[in-house]
């Protein structure tokens, strides 16, 4: 059973998806060749670990970041006029001055920006898809350079 968050499941897919194309269908259906459906395949998997690196590495660290960064600038100004005007209230605490409520507000926009903008839910397995992508490539450059190797001294 795969268990994965998010769009992880994607990841696999674009690894087995490309493997296929490349090697099932280019290198042994349409080459007709045994001996380069292997190589193809490799070729397949470390383009699908491009892929799947590359999506995960949107979902996972640019996304959250530009939600971060989104959210601190809506909630800075309200947060700045409510410390301005003396009705900040962060925690059922209320800042004895404006010193103080000017450096609450930049307490709680760190905060926010840091619990928003953590690492994305996107995996398989727990391993984010950004790895498993990093993995499918070294995975993939591995078997097409031993498969081609061993095509070419057969």
């Amino acid at each position: 059973m795969i268990i994965w968050r998010g769009w992880g499941v994607l990841a696999v897919l674009y690894i087995a998806l490309c493997a296929a194309l490349l090697g099932g269908l280019l290198g042994a259906s349409v080459l007709q060749s045994s001996a380069a459906a292997g190589p193809l395949a490799g070729i397949g998997i470390a383009i699908g670990g491009a892929l799947a690196t590359a999506h995960g590495w949107y979902l996972n660290i640019i996304g959250p970041r530009k939600r971060s960064l989104a959210w601190a600038e809506v909630e800075k100004p309200r947060l700045t006029r409510a410390a301005d005007e003396g009705t900040l209230v962060i925690g059922n605490v209320r800042p004895s001055n404006r010193e103080e409520a000017h450096a609450l507000v930049d307490q709680v926009l760190e905060d926010g920006k840091r619990q928003i903008g953590r690492h994305g839910p996107h995996s398989v397995f727990w391993i984010p898809m950004e790895v498993i992508g990093i993995l499918a490539i070294a995975g993939g450059v591995v078997l097409a350079v031993g498969t081609g190797i061993v095509a070419l001294s057969g």
